[in-house]
């Protein structure tokens, strides 16, 4: 159970750090993610309702430590897509005050729940079996109003407590860092220098990214001299995309168990395919 969790875990991991490289903004990247956590939970869920727990301390494990680092990521997403949803247009003051509304909230929520917060996060163990073993609710910490309206089958009554902690706890640290960049913003936009029609990339950033190496790795521009970033900042203005991460997404390619070049095969075979036809 342990191994298995830990490999679909994996694999979530590496799939949503794809995402959050090919999406700049985090509302679709927030979409996109939370459709590839519902998916991998689904496999998880699937593996536990068919193998069940050998022991109640693999129960234990299983809904104190495990699912709520999948369930977590849900809030997480859930919160990030709300707050760049309803965010105002206006001043910094306006923003900031936005942004210090949300942090209130979020501290109102952790007062609310300071006792199960503070049992948790000593790694309090005497009351364990009673509240994340399935179908038991003789301990109520604050129990989530929809509870009785969950699958039992794969839920305990606090396992859901701990994934809003790992997520809240997780957009705090997203909401501090819009507040930081508040003050050191400094957009810099790149316009091309005559009127072109709009022509915008709608492949993903890692696919123009591989497309960049390939192209500099070939010399196909100032017969080899042309710098890697020099090459990105012309793609930039023609197709309006932000590559200023170019580095960490390659390192990203880099370091993919399958198909480092799956965005240039793709175009191989249906290039192919069409001159074919």
């Amino acid at each position: 159970m342990i191994q298995f969790s830990r490999k679909v875990l994996s694999e979530l991991e590496e799939e949503l750090q794809v995402l959050s490289f090919d999406y700049d903004n985090p509302i679709v990247m927030c979409e996109k993610s939370t459709q590839t956590t519902v998916k991998h939970l689904y496999v998880l869920k699937k593996f536990i309702l068919d193998n069940g727990f050998e022991t109640l301390e693999n129960e234990i494990l299983f809904f104190k430590t495990i699912k709520p680092k999948f369930t977590s990521k849900l809030i997480y997403f859930k919160k990030v897509r709300n707050l760049e949803s309803r965010k105002p247009q206006g001043s910094k003051r306006i923003i900031r005050k936005y942004l210090d509304n949300e942090l209130n909230k979020l501290n109102n929520y952790f007062s609310e729940n300071m006792e199960f917060y503070n049992y948790y996060r000593t790694g309090s163990e005497f009351i364990d079996h009673k509240i994340f073993i399935r179908n038991n609710v003789e301990i109520n910490y604050n129990l989530e109003y929809f509870y009785f309206e969950l699958d039992h089958r794969f839920a305990t009554s606090h396992d859901f407590k701990v994934a809003a902690i790992l997520g809240n706890e997780n957009f705090q640290k997203y909401i501090e860092n819009k507040i930081a960049n508040l003050s050191n913003r400094k957009p810099i936009e790149i316009k091309p220098q005559i009127e072109l029609p709009t022509m915008k990339w709608t492949e993903s950033k890692s696919a123009i990214i591989e497309l960049i190496y390939a192209l500099h790795t070939q010399k196909a521009f100032n017969n080899g001299k042309a710098d890697i970033v020099d090459i990105a900042k012309h793609f930039e203005i023609m197709f309006e995309i932000n590559l200023d991460d170019i580095y960490q997404v390659s390192n990203e390619i880099k370091n993919r168990k399958i198909n480092k070049t799956k965005f240039l095969d793709l175009l191989k075979e249906n290039l192919k395919k069409r001159f074919e036809e």
